[in-house]
């Protein structure tokens, strides 16, 4: 499974971005941005959950469809094609994308937040 490779790099990502806002919460010119920083990497982790789980039912549901039903031959062949792109390469992009959603949204909720406090 490709998560042998992406959990691994998604922890190393997990702590270079703590590491950087505690760096930057010691800084005292760049001390805002380690609410940012917090904020993303708080975000990243429900959003790489939701987008895993999204290409994994996406990968699984094709080769269920085919279990309710006997469908014509070319169409069991399509969708084992399917599953297989989702589960092998889906997670790669599906990460991607969740961690780069979650970032950014959580860095929306920790400006929001410090509009807030001001």
């Amino acid at each position: 499974m490709p998560y042998f490779i992406i959990l691994p790099a998604y922890a190393i990502l997990l702590l270079v971005l703590g590491i950087a806002a505690f760096v930057t919460r010691m800084i005292p010119e760049a001390r805002w941005s380690s609410g940012y920083l917090v904020g993303g990497m708080v975000g990243t982790l429900p959003a790489f959950i939701l987008a895993n789980m999204a290409i994994t039912i996406a990968g699984i549901l094709p080769l269920w469809l085919t279990k309710q039903f006997t469908p014509p031959e070319w169409f069991q062949q399509v969708c084992a094609i399917v599953s297989m792109v989702a589960l092998m390469i889906g997670p790669f992009i599906a990460s991607a994308v969740g961690i780069a959603l979650g970032f950014g949204a959580g860095c929306l909720v920790a400006r929001s937040r410090r509009k807030q406090k001001s």
